[in-house]
């Protein structure tokens, strides 16, 4: 990677469970947390709101060991945009959209102190104290003539700066790419979850992300205490869903961000308010 003429274009695809359980930001930052720009040849997406792994064909939410539902959101379009855009950029020299990552510089890469301040307060929602650090290890004198010391010591206090997405009020991820279902929401889509009692309560679970379903009414709303607007104030029905999600769809087709082929695919996955992807009860 640095020999200009023969250095391979790369696109890097990482999701939001990626900052929290694997110090993705490091993938773009320094190691003190200040934005890197990438080469002329590098281009790096973050799929907002996604978990590590994305069920093509999930059948139902379900939260196993962990305390909210898995993450349902669908990203397989993303990838078939991106790998076009690969395909154009290698053949014809057609470059990709610019890279979507959250930034220091405009505040949607934060410390977790200040996510905290941001996600909104859901009732009976635990969320997670840290993302997973990463230490400064000291290897020895001998390190950098290959004689390694193991193990290696923890240097006190010197661990890496590891940030992680800034979020909307809905507790959405503000930068990135937004999958339809994640820019037209009927939940909050995380890329962390918590372990439920019994399986380590509280710690993070694995590379699992969280679905969050929004209040349905108003009055479930009112009734519950959450900050969050209501599925019916946002999309009066099932219709207005759905255009919704087709808007979504095609602003990202415009970007270069999915096929044009993949539009229809999600306004069908849209038909049923979002069914089976969201556990949502109304008509």
């Amino acid at each position: 990677m640095k020999r200009p003429d023969t250095d391979p274009l790369v696109v890097h695809t990482q999701t939001a469970t990626e900052y929290w359980q694997r110090r993705g930001s490091l993938a773009h930052t320094d190691t003190r947390g200040n934005d890197l720009p990438q080469p002329a040849g590098v281009r790096i997406y973050m799929w907002a709101g996604s978990q590590h792994f994305a069920d093509p064909l999930l059948e139902k939410p379900e939260r196993g060991v962990c305390q909210n539902y898995r993450n349902t959101v669908a990203t397989s379009m993303l990838f078939r945009a991106a790998i076009d855009a690969m395909d154009r950029w290698a053949t014809s020299g057609i470059a990709p959209p610019d890279s979507l990552i959250p930034r220091r510089a405009d505040g949607t890469l934060v410390p977790v102190d200040e996510w905290r301040r941001q996600f909104p307060a859901i009732p009976g929602v635990a969320t997670p104290r840290v993302p997973s650090a990463l230490p400064l290890l000291d290897f020895g004198p001998e390190a950098e003539r290959g004689i390694l010391k193991e193990p290696p010591d923890i240097v006190p206090g010197g661990g890496y700066t590891i940030l992680v997405p800034a979020v909307d009020e809905d507790g959405n991820d503000r930068a990135g790419v937004r999958a339809p279902m994640v820019a037209a929401p009927l939940g909050t889509y995380c890329g962390w979850n918590l372990r439920a009692r019994g399986f380590g309560q509280g710690a993070m679970h694995e590379f699992s992300g969280s679905y969050i379903p929004l209040p349905e009414t108003p009055e479930e709303r009112r009734a519950t205490g959450d900050p969050r607007r209501s599925i019916l104030e946002r999309y009066p029905n099932r219709e207005a869903y759905i255009e919704a999600i087709k808007a979504a769809a095609r602003q990202l087709v415009e970007h270069g961000l999915m096929l044009e082929e993949d539009v229809e695919r999600a306004v069908a996955a849209a038909a049923d308010w979002g069914r089976p992807r969201h556990d949502v009860r109304l008509g």
